[in-house]
């Protein structure tokens, strides 16, 4: 796959046509007056299908002048010049006549519903013609489509404002006992992205699309796609949980471009914008209901592992292989025999390459670590017998696997090996992925244990994280205090500490009680202290989730339980050692770009909080003021967050806040 092929079909916009296409006339009117005797005309240029003809003059025996006309013969270029003239031109008359612009001819102009939608019956009438589709029934206007959501909109209300502001027709999964024309579809959502992709001309097909499916890992390998792809140079779009871009514009709002219809405008925006490249992260669980259907990848990227399903339905990363067109490429990781499998399934049935990448080990793109120190990676970027050195500090180096899967998608993008590897290193660090919290000072973070924010979100992403603080941590040199002897003692005595991990793990009321179940295996295993929290939102289950999370634990005095978040990270930062690591995992609000961006922000706010203090108590040799008068011991009406000897040990007691 080429992507200047690729690039040049994205770039049939419609500002584009309407420029290219006055100017190309021009040319060719220029160039065939001054090659070719005689005149030339073209029956209304670029709407006929007849060959260029030439007009010849002659005089009969009679003395009258005679004019006669002769097909010029072309060569093969000149017939490709004019095929694409004559469809630039066609495209630009078509759209000046229908409207002044391109959003007014997407948004105002009349369509037939019938001929936007395949499967689709109709009630009350043969067609519905409208103009647009109404954001709700409440502020419809003439001529506006209303779509009526099963579950979510009261039928009698709807059809009253349907009727009342003159509502061209209602779409909708069941017929209603309306008055009105009605559509009658399968599922509004995916019909709505359909007459979207129509009403756009299809953007996917002029856009190389790429799809990043899979447990973990999906928006940073959006980002390093996106860091690779621009350095072609090409303009790259992207739809990610921290964001989205047409390629001119970023914006992290309030708006999520998810699938479905708002995926449609966001690639129609990209096109206008004249980007050659879209990157969007997908979300499981919107793949298995086919939210994603009505667009076509050229690549998909897995990253993360293939968990399958407990349905005995499709998983996620099967949907999204079929979404794959002709041509398209699978860049799987090759430690995942499930997903390789899938993978080598559906290139069976269709043309679609398949790439496998890892680290240290034989995949068609591999990284070979040389070395992780001081939270920098050195690594061998290796495609067959090319071979690059490159140097990464994202995520304190523990994103091997993502540098990897993005560097694939440059190797299939035909780019060379040492340009790849210098893109990688441009990204160094994103908000919520693994991400080092510091105070900005010092001599504070060296008095303080060390903070890792991760979003978390899935007990595969948990483990991941809870993976790469354990390895980080194993490369911090324990600590020795200050040896006494003991009067009636060897002098042999050892009083080197460990570094210890904290893990904060905030759980949420959309969590199942199997991933809950998980998460109390994850916390009993791999760090040495566990403190399970919760969102503000989600106190009032707090109790019920603990239960579903200490089904998964052999012993559940190992945990303790506070339910404020902020209150939860103070405790364990008040009973950590500065040699020690503390993991905040999840706990962020993740509806939006913005919202996740503002709960990472109060999340790290609280921890540079209890940073400062600690070291202001330092500072005046007492201690924090969360400390003064606690006792862990005391009754719950007082303040439980103290440290108390019990709770330096290993496993504190089970113990339950309320956080107030």
């Amino acid at each position: 796959m080429k992507l200047d092929s690729r690039e040049q079909r994205s770039t049939e916009t419609i500002h584009s046509r309407q420029q290219g296409g006055d100017e190309m006339r021009h040319a060719i009117d220029q160039w065939l007056s001054q090659t070719k005797p005689g005149g030339t005309f073209r029956s209304s240029f670029g709407s006929s299908s007849l060959p260029p003809h030439e007009a010849v003059k002659w005089t009969d025996p009679s003395g009258t002048s005679v004019q006669t006309v002769r097909r010029v013969e072309q060569s093969p270029a000149t017939e490709q010049i004019q095929s694409r003239t004559a469809k630039l031109a066609a495209a630009t008359e078509q759209e000046s006549a229908t409207s002044h612009s391109s959003a007014t001819k997407r948004d105002d102009a009349t369509a037939r519903l019938s001929g936007l939608l395949k499967k689709v019956r109709f009630f009350s009438g043969s067609d519905i013609e409208f103009t647009s589709i109404a954001q709700s029934a409440e502020t419809c206007q003439r001529g506006q489509l209303v779509v009526y959501r099963l579950g979510d909109d009261c039928p009698v209300e709807l059809i009253s404002q349907a009727l009342a502001r003159g509502a061209a027709g209602i779409l909708t999964e069941q017929i209603l006992p309306a008055p009105i024309p009605q559509a009658i579809v399968a599922d509004t959502d995916r019909a709505l992205a359909e007459i979207r992709s129509n009403q756009t001309d299809r953007p996917d097909q002029k856009l190389i699309t790429i799809g990043i499916v899979g447990s973990a890992g999906k928006t940073i390998t959006s980002f390093l796609t996106a860091s690779v792809l621009r350095d072609i140079p090409c303009r790259v779009a992207y739809q990610t949980d921290l964001g989205s871009s047409d390629s001119v514009v970023t914006e992290a709002g309030t708006a999520k471009v998810t699938n479905g219809a708002s995926l449609i405008d966001a690639l129609s925006d990209a096109v206008d914008a004249g980007a050659a490249v879209s990157i969007t992260e997908m979300d499981s669980a919107q793949l298995r209901l086919g939210a994603y259907d009505q667009i076509e990848l050229d690549i998909v990227v897995v990253t993360g592992r293939d968990m399958g399903g407990n349905d005995f339905g499709p998983s996620p990363i099967e949907c999204a292989f079929e979404l794959a067109g002709q041509g398209g490429v699978l860049i799987v990781p090759e430690s995942d025999q499930r997903a390789v499998s899938a993978a080598h399934t559906a290139a069976q049935s269709q043309n679609i390459e398949v790439v496998t990448y890892g680290v240290d080990n034989g995949a068609d793109v591999s990284i070979r670590t040389i070395s992780l120190e001081d939270g920098t990676l050195t690594a061998m970027l290796r495609h067959e017998s090319r071979a690059a050195v490159m140097e990464s500090f994202l995520g304190r180096g523990h994103f091997a696997e993502c540098l990897a899967a993005a560097a694939a998608v440059g190797v299939v993008t035909e780019n060379p090996l040492p340009q790849i590897a210098e893109s990688l290193c441009k990204l160094r660090e994103l908000p919520g992925r693994f991400e080092a919290i510091t105070s900005g000072d010092w001599e504070t973070d060296q008095n303080n244990p060390v903070v890792r924010l991760d979003i978390g979100g899935s007990p595969e992403r948990v483990k991941f994280a809870l993976q790469a603080a354990r390895k980080e941590l194993l490369q911090t040199p324990a600590s020795t205090a200050p040896m006494t002897l003991p009067m009636h003692g060897s002098s042999s005595v050892n009083n080197t500490k460990r570094p210890k991990l904290w893990c904060v793990l905030s759980v949420s009321e959309n969590d199942d009680a199997e991933t809950l179940m998980q998460y109390g295996r994850l916390l009993e295993s791999m760090p040495d202290h566990c403190v399970l929290t919760c969102a503000d939102k989600d106190k009032a289950n707090f109790l019920s989730m603990s239960h579903g999370v200490l089904d998964g634990i052999q012993d559940v005095a190992a945990m303790r339980l506070v339910a404020d978040s902020s209150r939860a990270i103070q405790w364990a930062h008040a009973e950590a050692s500065n040699n020690d690591m503390i993991l905040v995992v999840g706990g962020i609000d993740r509806s939006h770009p913005d919202s996740e961006r503002r709960s990472l922000d109060a999340v790290t706010q609280v921890i540079a909080a209890c940073a400062e203090e600690s070291q202001k108590a330092r500072q005046a040799n007492s201690h924090p003021s969360i400390l003064k008068g606690s006792n862990a011991d005391a009754s719950p009406s007082k303040d439980l967050t103290g440290p108390n000897s019990s709770t330096k040990s290993d496993k504190p007691d089970l113990k339950l806040f309320d956080g107030n």
